[in-house]
């Protein structure tokens, strides 16, 4: 028992530090798709101007994102897709960025009734959405 015990614990532990190292080498990547389609009234050129507004108070401003690309779908059925990638130094910075995104929000929009307007006329806009978080491969980047 105590053979097996030894064998499993160094398993384990070369497990363990072989992620690491290798969870060092690579970013973390957060996946956001969202479902938007035009409110009645809405149009998207304002739907435009609202992410224009977002990533100017919010996105440019969070030390913690390293880069964001933002795509529409642009072929196919639904053209309704909207993806988020948002990279991150590391798993930790996720929840670090989330909160500094929190403190960002307030200062962009320090009056409450326009923070609110602001969100209300977002979620006007967006239906669904899905959200995942990916570490890269760095040996398999270009």
């Amino acid at each position: 028992m105590k053979k097996f015990t030894f064998i499993f614990a160094t398993a384990v532990a070369v497990l363990f530090f072989s992620a690491s190292s290798f969870a060092q080498d690579a970013h973390y990547y957060t996946v956001t798709t969202w479902k938007i389609s035009s409110p009645e009234g809405g149009s998207m050129t304002e739907f435009n101007t609202l992410m224009q507004e977002w990533y100017d108070k919010v996105v440019s401003k969070n030390e913690k994102i390293i880069s964001e690309r933002v795509m529409r779908h642009s072929s196919g059925s639904d053209m309704r897709d909207w993806v988020f990638i948002t990279e991150y130094a590391s798993w930790n910075d996720i929840d670090v960025a989330n909160n500094r995104q929190g403190e960002l929000v307030n200062e962009g929009w320090p009056n409450a009734d326009d923070r609110s307007a602001f969100f209300k006329k977002f979620w006007s806009y967006a239906s669904t959405h899905s959200d995942e978080i990916y570490q890269g491969v760095p040996k398999l980047s270009k």
